[in-house]
């Protein structure tokens, strides 16, 4: 069952510092290293496939974590009602689909309508760190985050050794896909 936006998410849990919010978490492995690594940090993972997010809440509980939440959500309803300006560390995004069709321009999630707002939830510093192994993704999101002030790094990642992240990533290498790594700086 999907709560309302902000419904979960309290006044003081959006305090915490630093906040940092995976969109599209899957079955929540990403959040759950990122949790154990930064016992310090807060992660907000979302993931609007019902069954993934409840694997990934379960998967957070079992390993006793208290500094992560998984949440079956809209990212970008919760970026617009719930994240107030300048609240967040970081925004992950981690092998998004890529939605190509004109006609799915509205699902995608880097859009001319949205990307202000990922903008303005950062904090002065803020950055979001984007892997992807579709150019198209790539081709259609990253003049929109250009647009923005702040700074942008963006490469091809041919020979990517450590840890891989997410499912998708091990997928996409295990096809010899090209990786892309962008990190936008607010």
């Amino acid at each position: 069952m999907m709560h309302e936006p902000g419904e979960i998410l309290s006044t003081e849990t959006l305090q915490v510092e630093p906040l940092n919010f995976e969109i599209g978490s899957g079955h929540g492995d990403f959040i759950e290293r990122k949790a154990k690594e930064d016992p310090d940090g807060y992660y907000i993972g979302i993931e609007n496939v019902p069954y993934f997010a409840l694997s990934g809440a379960k998967k957070l509980q079992k390993a006793g974590l208290t500094n992560a939440l998984m949440l079956n959500q809209n990212a970008n309803d919760m970026l617009e009602q719930v994240f107030p300006d300048e609240s967040l560390d970081k925004i992950y995004i981690l092998y998004p689909d890529p939605w190509p069709k004109n006609r799915h321009e509205k699902r995608r999630l880097i859009r001319e309508s949205t990307h202000q707002r990922y903008h303005d939830v950062l904090k002065p510093g803020g950055e979001i760190e984007i892997w992807t192994d579709s150019e198209k993704w790539v081709t259609l999101s990253l003049p929109l985050l250009k647009q923005l002030p702040g700074s942008i790094e963006q490469e091809e990642v041919a020979d990517d050794t450590r840890d891989l992240r997410t499912l998708f990533e091990r997928k996409a290498k295990s096809k010899g896909h090209p990786i892309f790594h962008i990190l936008y700086k607010k």
